[in-house]
């Protein structure tokens, strides 16, 4: 697997606050990446950290393969970042705004290049209008357009789907994986869990600290299943690894039984195992 962020030993404090602590990560190339916890976990600041905003007390960062301190220039070109509050001048029009940050990256054809990126937004009849007459979620799709206006590798978005409707996100999530296929990367802050199992690999923080990381589906498969069998004359329950061989084991012993006429299988979603984790992380350090 090709590291498009990788972490080594990430600490930050504020006074007596550990916003990061040793915080080890390496986050994939070419996939979505959700980053997720709850409020204070360390989201802002890791993000932060990552697009150069904040110096470390210690630590290594690499953002493909450069350090965001010392490369910042070089990174700047192949980094988009989506503040979790619109960075948009309210004043000025949607194509204004994308135009200001198209010509700190000298690109050419820039009213072309930005007419055509918000038409794509869905954003084509608001093109001159200003930005504080947008909606929220206008407001959102300017931003992310600002964003991506330079077509950059790496994709760091904090929060932009919040407060959104159902619609709106599932617009965005499209144009995510839009940009995946192209072999873009995305690192995605989120708190929600529905959210979470559209992405490719997930992390989980809880006060500063990585307490989970992994593909979303084989972070369920460390919980566990509940087998509920029934026969004409009796039910019966079997707990057992949400995991597929035991899984199949279990049904091995009772599923093609001629005796059962119907069995149900509940498995604990994404939730179920975040909230686990959450809980026992909190118990270790009790």
């Amino acid at each position: 697997m090709v590291a498009a962020i990788s972490t080594r030993n990430l600490s930050k404090d504020y006074g007596r606050i550990h916003a990061l602590r040793n915080v080890n990560l390496e986050i994939p190339a070419g996939r979505i990446t959700g980053l997720m916890g709850p409020n204070g976990a360390g989201k802002s600041t890791l993000i932060k950290s990552l697009v150069g905003s904040l110096n470390l007390i210690s630590g290594e960062i690499r953002v493909l393969d450069q350090d965001p301190i010392k490369q910042a220039r070089i990174l700047r070109k192949k980094i988009g970042y989506m503040p979790q509050e619109p960075a948009l001048y309210m004043d000025l029009s949607a194509r204004e705004n994308v135009n200001f940050y198209a010509r700190l990256h000298r690109l050419k054809n820039i009213r072309y290049h930005t007419e055509q990126l918000l038409t794509e937004l869905d954003l084509g009849d608001r093109l001159d209008s200003p930005v504080y007459t947008l909606s929220g979620g206008m407001q959102k799709r300017v931003s992310l357009a600002c964003a991506m206006v330079h077509d950059p590798e790496l994709f760091i978005l904090d929060e932009p789907t919040a407060a959104l409707d159902p619609l709106l996100k599932r617009y965005l999530w499209k144009k995510f994986k839009e940009l995946v296929a192209k072999g873009k990367t995305l690192l995605i802050s989120t708190h929600l869990m529905d959210e979470a199992m559209l992405c490719d690999y997930v992390v989980l923080l809880r006060k500063g600290q990585v307490i989970a990381d992994d593909a979303p589906r084989r972070l369920i498969a460390t919980g566990n299943a509940v087998l509920h069998y029934y026969s004409q004359s009796r039910g019966w329950t079997e707990t057992v690894p949400a995991e597929g061989r035991a899984l199949a084991r279990a049904l091995q012993r009772h599923g093609l039984s001629k005796d059962i006429t119907r069995l149900d299988i509940d498995i604990g979603n994404l939730e179920d195992i975040m909230v686990e984790r959450l809980k026992s992380k909190g118990k270790e350090r009790v």
